[in-house]
């Protein structure tokens, strides 16, 4: 199930590139969404690209899928 997202909820991510993490949505437009990571990682293929718990990544939204997480 993939909800749209609103800035300030919880959600679990499931993204097509970087994985499964989990985050808070401190953005978003019609292309991208701006995440808080608060559990897991978010992959990418240079190490160095990697985001970690308490670091932030921007995602397309057409390559995820978003279930919130409760509060």
């Amino acid at each position: 199930m993939s909800t749209t997202p609103e800035v300030g909820k919880t959600y679990r991510i499931k993204h097509s590139r970087k994985g499964t993490f989990s985050g808070i949505v401190t953005g978003l437009d019609d292309t991208w969404a701006k995440v808080l990571i608060v559990a897991g990682t978010a992959r990418a293929m240079l190490d160095y690209n990697e985001r970690e718990a308490g670091e932030t990544v921007t995602v397309r939204l057409s390559h995820c899928a978003f279930e919130e997480v409760p509060a």
